[in-house]
Formats: structure tokens, sequence, C-alpha cells
């Protein structure tokens, strides 16, 4: 496994070097991810390499929001599932937008008894999982000039759990700029 990490890293950085970049390729190595940054090892050379794109990459990985590949092992904290492809690409927005309003795009409420459960249960539907991309997609065009850049060294998701001691891939994230 840690050989085809190291293989897709390659990949993606001789990828990279070729000027003009294709993101929806780039995306597509979401595939290959094997940790989440709310995990103990937060990042991997795939998901560091595409949250560094930062704004750019964004209406990719809002296209992989129903992706239902099943990354085999890795295994959602305290929800009996495995990650899937579209998982990642949201866990990858996320990263980049912090403070995207996720439980209002979904059209629920964060339950006060199982916590993400909520989140985690009604997105084992497809047809929720489309609404959620197509909630995500319109919210993303509406606010993505309005999004403002905030210099930081730290995990959006490291911020909730602490768990996350490496340096953001994109050396901060982008805020909805509030209104004056």
């Amino acid at each position: 496994m840690r050989k085809t990490v190291i293989s897709i890293f390659c990949f993606v950085i001789s990828f990279s070097a070729f000027g003009q970049e294709n993101y929806a390729k780039l995306v597509d190595s979401l595939r290959y991810v094997w940790a989440v940054p709310y995990m103990e090892n937060c990042y991997d050379s795939v998901l560091c390499e595409i949250i560094s794109k930062g704004k750019a990459i964004v209406p990719d990985l809002i296209n992989k929001m129903t992706d239902d590949e099943v990354l085999k092992e890795m295994y959602i904290p305290f929800f009996p599932a495995e990650y899937t492809v579209a998982d990642i690409a949201y866990v990858a927005i996320q990263e980049i937008i912090p403070d995207i309003p996720t439980y209002k795009l979904l059209g629920i409420s964060l339950d006060k008894d199982c916590g993400s459960c909520s989140y985690w249960k009604h997105l084992q539907s497809k047809k929720n999982r489309k609404k959620f991309q197509k909630n995500v997609r319109i919210w993303y065009e509406k606010n993505k000039d309005n999004l403002v850049w905030v210099e930081n060294p730290d995990s959006a998701m490291g911020w909730v759990t602490g768990d996350c001691s490496q340096p953001h891939p994109l050396g901060g994230h982008y805020f909805l700029q509030k209104e004056q």
C-alpha cells in the first residue's frame, strides 16, 4: 500500500510539473487516499496535493461528491462504514473552506444524541448525496467570490480534534467574508 501511495505521489508531482493542470484527473486520484486530517496520519501525499490547489480545485471536488467507490480499510470513526471517494472529496473541500455550512446544505440538524452520525446516516442514500452535492455546488457558486484567504498552518479538521500536527498543505483556509 505504501509503495502505491509513493508512486501516486510521484505521479502527482510529475503531473503538476507540466504547467496547465487538469484538476479533474488529479481529483480522480482521491481513490488512493489512505488518511484523512482527523486520523493519526493526518495527511497523505495525494490529499496534500489536492488541498494545496485551494479554491481552484473545489468545482472538481464537488463533481466527486457522489462517487461511491469505497476506500478499503478506511473506516469512519464511530460509524460502521468505510469512507468513499465522495466522503474524501468533501473532507478536502472542508480543509479548503472550513466554515461551509454542512448541516444547512444537508437539510438536517446535528443530532444531539448521536452527534455526527446524523450526517453519515443521511448520506447513506444516493438521493441525499446528490441533493447535498447540488446544494454545495449552489452555495459555492454563490459565495466563491466572497471567500477570503486566512493564513493558518493548522488543519481545519485538526482544530476540532487537535490530532493533526503536520502543517496544512495550503497554508491556510478560505472563509466566507462577513457582511459589514
